[in-house]
C-alpha cells in the first residue's frame, strides 16, 4: 500500500514572515549595542599601544642623544628665555613669519632628536585629535608639537638651579647619571594645554609648582600666580595618561587632580573637562630629578 503525502504538509516555506524579520532585526540591534562598546574599547587599546611605542622611541632617541652629548638629555626649549627667538624646541624648529610673529608650525624633521628617530620625526599620538591647529585657533602656539610633553623644569632644563632669566635654565638638560631615582622621575607623557573652550598641542610638561633656586622642588604653600603651573599632562586614554619614566619603563596613570578652574594662563579653561591635570602627590616629586624616597633633597 502506498502512502500519499499531500502538497499542503510537504510545502516548505521560502522566506521570513514580517514578524520573524522584525525579531531578527531586533536581535541584531541588541547584539550591536552590546558589542560596540567592546569594539570601541579594543580600538582605543590599539591606539594606546601605538602611543606607548611612540614614547618608547622617544626614550631611545633621548638616551642616544645623551650618550653623544656628554651625558646630558636634550634641552626642551633652549631659546624660550625672555628675549629669545622662541623658535626651537626639543620636538622641532619653526619659522618666525614676522618680526613679532606669527609663526609657522614646528618642523619635526629639524628637531634635536630627529636623527635618532626611525623616520626623523616625533610621531603623533593616534588618540590625540580633538585639538586646534594653526589656522583653527588664534593661539595654537605649539602647533606641530605632536602631542607629547617633556619634563622641562628638571630633565629638559635646570630651572631648579638657575633663575628663569639665566640661559642655562633652558639649555642645560639633566645629566642622565645624576637622576637620583630614574624609575620615579617623569621624562615624557601625553600632553596638551587648555585654552578657552578647546585644547591645543603642547610640547612641555611643567610640574604643579614652578621650580627656582630658592624653591628647587616648588612650594605648594605659594600656590598662586606666579608659582602655580598650568597642567599640561593630558589624560586622553579614557582619563588615563601614558607616562615614560627616566629608566625607560612606561606606565598608564589615572587622572588624579588639577588646580581649581581659573588657571594662571587662561582663567576660563576647564582642565577637568579637557582631561588635563596630574596624578600622584600634590607636589613636584615625580618631576624632580633629585628625589629620594621619603623626602626631597
Amino acid at each position: 500500500m502506498s502512502v500519499r503525502i499531500s502538497n499542503h504538509t510537504s510545502r516548505r516555506r521560502a522566506g521570513f514572515t514580517l514578524v520573524e524579520l522584525l525579531v531578527s532585526i531586533g536581535i541584531i540591534a541588541i547584539l550591536a549595542t552590546l558589542l560596540l562598546p567592546a569594539l570601541s574599547k579594543a580600538r582605543g587599546g590599539a591606539r594606546s599601544i601605538r602611543c606607548v611605542s611612540n614614547l618608547r622611541q622617544l626614550y631611545l632617541a633621548n638616551t642616544m642623544y645623551a650618550q653623544e652629548h656628554h651625558g646630558r638629555y636634550v634641552a626642551a626649549a633652549p631659546d624660550m628665555l625672555p628675549g629669545g627667538e622662541n623658535v626651537t624646541r626639543w620636538h622641532g624648529v619653526r619659522e618666525k613669519l614676522g618680526p613679532f610673529g606669527p609663526y609657522s608650525d614646528y618642523d619635526p624633521q629639524r628637531g634635536a632628536l630627529a636623527e635618532y628617530l626611525l623616520d626623523g620625526r616625533v610621531k603623533e599620538c593616534p588618540e590625540f585629535y580633538e585639538y586646534r591647529r594653526n589656522g583653527e585657533a588664534p593661539n595654537a602656539f605649539d602647533s606641530g608639537a605632536g602631542g607629547y610633553g617633556y619634563n622641562i623644569a628638571y630633565v629638559g632644563g635646570s630651572f631648579h638651579r638657575y633663575d628663569y632669566t639665566d640661559i642655562r635654565a633652558y639649555t642645560e638638560g639633566a645629566m642622565a647619571s645624576r637622576i637620583a631615582e630614574p624609575g620615579r622621575t617623569i621624562m615624557f607623557a601625553d600632553a596638551a594645554i587648555a585654552q578657552v573652550g578647546y585644547i591645543i598641542e603642547y610640547g612641555e610638561l611643567w610640574p604643579p609648582y614652578f621650580a627656582s633656586p630658592e624653591n628647587p622642588t616648588g612650594d605648594p604653600s605659594l600656590a598662586l600666580h606666579p608659582n602655580r603651573a598650568d597642567p599640561g599632562m593630558h589624560f586622553r586614554h579614557n582619563f588615563r595618561v601614558n607616562v615614560l619614566w627616566c629608566d625607560g619603563h612606561i606606565s598608564s596613570e589615572r587622572w588624579g587632580w588639577a588646580h581649581s578652574v581659573g588657571d594662571i594662563g587662561y582663567p576660563d579653561a576647564n582642565n577637568y573637562r579637557h582631561g588635563l591635570g596630574w596624578f600622584g602627590p600634590r607636589d613636584n616629586q615625580l618631576f624632580f630629578t633629585g628625589y629620594r624616597s621619603g623626602s626631597f633633597r
